[in-house]
């Protein structure tokens, strides 16, 4: 796969953990008063975007790991959706 890739075992309880934390986000961002807090917002879909990328890598059985683990994140959606 290439630096920065880990190779594991598909982990569908991690999923489950992540989605879970995924929709909880989404719960407080309708919280947030987005004309007053923009860039709050704004961080916390940055967040549910990547918690959701690394769910593809997880049941592709890969993880990412390091510095530019982020990048790497979304250099392997890139790869996968052409």
């Amino acid at each position: 796969m290439g630096e920065g890739f880990i190779k594991t075992f598909p982990d569908r309880e991690k999923v489950k953990s992540i989605l879970k934390m995924v929709e909880s986000t989404l719960e407080m961002i309708d919280t947030i008063e987005s004309k007053k807090y923009p860039s709050h917002v704004l961080k916390e879909y940055y967040e549910v975007v990547r918690e959701l990328i690394t769910i593809v890598l997880l049941l592709d059985g890969y993880k990412t790991q390091g510095e530019g683990a982020h990048k790497k994140l979304i250099e392997y959606i890139g790869i996968t959706v052409k």
